[in-house]
């Protein structure tokens, strides 16, 4: 079980992140002509609508989750399968406007300045400033992790999106038939092999914030 206290920050962020991520995909389906999501009250900022159990508790027991999938109706979009990959990326890319923005914050506030986080030297500010490096590192884990090119996540649906119609349907039928063992593998893939997702994570948390993991442990 994860330390109380860092569920305490994590659980607001992934909620907020998580919520944003599923709203993305609705409004840009909206764009593209399917009006499912927002039919069903999913294009909205409001988590309640967006929570799933089993990823709540995920985020409970591990600090980390998903939400409901948004509902799309591919045969219902401007192009469609052709578009999906549109609707597909605007989760992760949300995300990746999130740590950029937050980023933004940090610097602007002058997080990264140790002089000045010594004159200031009171907990409130040191613990905004690693919340705010927290919020970038999720953010950033989570468009990475939903970019992996293996179905159900969103890089698969990028895949299927601009495969070619023959290819796409036998693709298709492979997904239906061993999501299962899709799902599995991409859990044994993160737990075995945490480099994969880490060490591009770690990589663009350093761009945005230098030493950032210092930072949070200091």
């Amino acid at each position: 079980m994860i330390d109380p206290f860092l569920l305490l920050i994590i659980i607001p962020i992934v909620l907020f992140s998580l919520t944003v991520h599923e709203y993305s995909h609705a409004y840009a389906a909206l764009i593209l002509g399917d009006k499912t999501a927002k039919d069903m009250g999913r294009l909205t900022l409001n988590p309640l609508k967006h929570l799933d159990l089993l990823g709540t508790l995920a985020i409970i027991l591990i600090g980390f989750g998903w939400a409901k999938p948004v509902p799309v109706i591919i045969q219902n979009l401007k192009k469609g399968r052709k578009s999906l990959y549109i609707v597909a990326l605007a989760g992760p890319v949300s995300n990746f406007i999130i740590a950029l923005i937050f980023a933004i914050i940090f610097h602007i506030l002058g997080f990264e300045d140790t002089g000045l986080r010594t004159l200031q030297s009171n907990e409130i500010f040191i613990d905004l400033g690693k919340f705010i490096i927290l919020m970038i590192y999720l953010n950033i884990g989570l468009g990475i992790f939903n970019l992996m090119p293996i179905p159900p996540l969103d890089g698969g649906n990028i895949i299927y999106s601009l495969l070619p119609d023959k290819v796409a349907d036998k693709f298709n039928l492979i997904i239906n038939k061993y999501i299962f063992i899709l799902i599995i593998g991409v859990i044994f893939l993160t737990r075995t092999f945490p480099y994969v997702l880490l060490t591009p994570i770690n990589f663009f948390l350093d761009l945005l914030i230098p030493n950032a993991i210092l930072y949070l442990n200091g």
